[in-house]
């Protein structure tokens, strides 16, 4: 999706880097060397998933920056769920595991007869181009939480708002 934005200049990479196993530690340093690097300007940060957007949210918070530096994450985990509401992670991506399991569970059945399963997409794992079934991932923000990730049951409103 930022792909082809970035390879029309349209977005600048000002920094790329892997937070070893994805630790909200390991993202803080990360996040701290990208701050430095770049005098402290950074536009957005798109981190890989929900506890790596919590460290470097730690590291923005050590800069006086968090809130002010849009921080999106992935995983809908409460502890995003609720720097969302307070301000200082802008979204999360949600994928609904009830949707994820009835797709999987029917895919399964379906090999397992030996019925053929289409594809909606390939996914290159670095060596060939793999069938995969995708589903519509959900960008969860302030304005959509209640009727997303709390509607589902995924968490409690009151553990969100808490």
């Amino acid at each position: 999706m930022l792909q082809p934005l970035i390879e029309k200049g349209d977005i600048q990479v000002v920094y790329d880097q892997w937070s070893r196993d994805w630790t909200p530690a390991n993202a803080f340093v990360n996040m701290e060397e990208a701050l430095n690097a770049n005098q402290g300007q950074i536009d957005a940060v798109i981190a890989a998933n929900d506890a790596t957007a919590g460290g470097a949210i730690q590291a923005l918070a050590a800069k006086g920056l968090a809130g002010k530096i849009p921080v999106a994450g992935q995983d809908a985990e409460l502890a995003a769920a609720q720097r969302i509401i307070r301000g200082t992670q802008t979204m999360t991506v949600y994928k609904p595991i009830g949707t994820l399991t009835k797709e999987a569970a029917e895919l399964a059945v379906r090999m397992a007869k030996g019925e053929s399963v289409e594809a909606n997409q390939k996914i290159n794992n670095g060596k060939i181009e793999v069938p995969a079934v995708l589903l519509p991932p959900i960008a969860v923000d302030k304005d959509n939480m209640d009727r997303t990730i709390i509607a589902e049951g995924f968490h409690s409103r009151e553990d969100v708002y808490k």
